[in-house]
């Protein structure tokens, strides 16, 4: 069977129905709800990941960060005395 960090780190091809150890992936999965979370928390992370792509497939990192970074300095705290 295999161990859990064998899972992890074909997780990502499991997902893409790209590995040859599906069905030994899925035996493990049935035994470990860790690696069950860490694949469905991948899943949703990679949903989510093509859906943001998919909405704006021109994101730029730069404009983001300084978006954020005024959006920061609005919020800012005061300073407490």
């Amino acid at each position: 069977m295999l161990s859990c960090k064998q899972v992890a780190a074909v997780a990502s091809d499991y997902l893409d129905n790209n590995t040859p150890l599906k069905w030994q992936i899925r035996l493990h999965l049935l035994m470990c709800a860790n690696c069950r979370r860490f694949v469905r928390h991948l899943k949703i992370t990679r949903d989510i990941s093509a859906k943001i792509v998919g909405e704006d497939a021109s994101v730029n990192t730069d404009v983001i960060w300084k978006n954020l970074q005024a959006q920061l300095k609005k919020e800012k705290l005061p300073d407490r005395e």
